[in-house]
């Protein structure tokens, strides 16, 4: 009796051994998308401001009134 109790003693040492092993890797999985994703939200948001600022500086940049209207003419603008 008492080689089945050391036995199952083992194994349920093993086995939250082994669940705190999947745990651990799940949650670093876990934690690198979110590192991913909130790089990737900064990227974009960055792009989206410096294109917002492009637009701006085209938009409302100094001209002469005869550049704005070439540029009207053009369809360019």
């Amino acid at each position: 009796m008492n080689l089945y109790a050391a036995c199952s003693f083992l194994l349920a040492v093993l086995g939250f051994l082994g669940g705190l092993i999947w745990y651990a890797n799940r949650a670093g999985r876990n934690s690198a998308r979110v590192d991913t994703s909130q790089r990737d939200t900064a990227n974009a948001n960055a792009a989206t401001q410096a294109a917002h600022a492009m637009l701006n500086a085209r938009t409302n940049g100094i001209r002469t009134d005869n550049q704005l209207l070439d540029t009207l003419d053009k369809g360019a603008f």
